[in-house]
Formats: C-alpha cells, sequence, structure tokens
C-alpha cells in the first residue's frame, strides 16, 4: 500500500512539474511575441507600448494635443506648437519641447514614474494633495510619485539604466 502512495505522489508531482515547465514556456513565448510595436501619432510622435498597456489620443487628437497612458509607453514627441500632455492615473506630464521619455503608470500600483532620456517635462500630480507642486524633468532625470504616502521625488537616473533605455529609445523609428 506504501509503496502504491509513493508511486501516485511521485505521479502528482511529476506531472506539475511538467505543468509548470509547460506554463512557463508557453509565458515566456507570450512574452517573446508580445514585442511591442512602435505607433505613430498625428502629430508625429512615436509610441512603442506593450498589449496590456492602455495608450488612448483624445478624442480631437491632436488638435487636443493629449494622451491617456495606463501601463508602460516609451515616447518620442517632436517639436511642436503646444506641449503634449499625458495623463496617467496620478499624473499629469506636460512635454514643453521634443523629448525622449518612458512612462510607468499602471492604475493597480500606487506608485508611477517618468524617465526623461532627453527633452524636458513638467510632472505633476493628478490628484488632491498638499503638495501639489509640479517638477521640471529635464534629460537624465527621472520624477516618481507614491500616492499611498503623498510623495513626489526627482533624481537623475543612473548611468547604465540611462544608456539601456536610450538604446532602447533608438529603435523608435
Amino acid at each position: 500500500m506504501h509503496g502504491i502512495r509513493r508511486i501516485a505522489a511521485r505521479t502528482i508531482v511529476g506531472a506539475l512539474v511538467l505543468v509548470s515547465i509547460g506554463t512557463g514556456l508557453a509565458l515566456w513565448r507570450r512574452a517573446v511575441d508580445d514585442t511591442p510595436q512602435v505607433h505613430r501619432l498625428a502629430d508625429g510622435t512615436l509610441a512603442s507600448f506593450a498589449a496590456d498597456t492602455r495608450f488612448v489620443p483624445a478624442q480631437g487628437f491632436p488638435i487636443r494635443r493629449e494622451v491617456s497612458v495606463d501601463g508602460e509607453a516609451l515616447l518620442k514627441v517632436p517639436v511642436a506648437r503646444r506641449p503634449l500632455t499625458l495623463h496617467t492615473p496620478l499624473l499629469r506630464i506636460e512635454v514643453i519641447r521634443p523629448s525622449t521619455l518612458l512612462v510607468t503608470a499602471r492604475s493597480r500600483q500606487a506608485g508611477e514614474e517618468v524617465r526623461v532620456l532627453s527633452g524636458e517635462a513638467i510632472v505633476g500630480k493628478r490628484y488632491a494633495s498638499p503638495y501639489p507642486a509640479p517638477d521640471d524633468v529635464r534629460a537624465g532625470q527621472m520624477a516618481m510619485v507614491n500616492r499611498t504616502i503623498d510623495l513626489m521625488e526627482k533624481e537623475p537616473i543612473g548611468a547604465r539604466s540611462l544608456a539601456r533605455l536610450r538604446e532602447w529609445a533608438m529603435k523608435l523609428r
């Protein structure tokens, strides 16, 4: 009887291992297949984002030069008469000159960040706060916000991280 239980237990463990490996391979393959595509907006802005990102230009874009972002998006914003305004769940990002930036903003998380690789953006909170002052974020800097503790800070992007991000941004063409 103990031998049958031992064999049954090993069979179940083996089946679970095979299912785990299969699931892992399927997720890895899906991640490879979900390579972000580059989208060109009507104002010439280039945007790259994964399938799980909600990226919605405002009705009437580019006359109303606004986009809602929920997820992760890499943008290359060209020169224009008016700034491009990005609305995330927690931030309002006003891109005031030609810029390349990475926005990471997921509505299910308490924190968001904007990394400016080139150019400049004014980054402020979209929610009511006793500390509403926006930050001027320039090339090589990032702004982070955490709503739980109502904290927004700006700091330099690390050199290695900046180099990797700029390499990724070079693919936006």
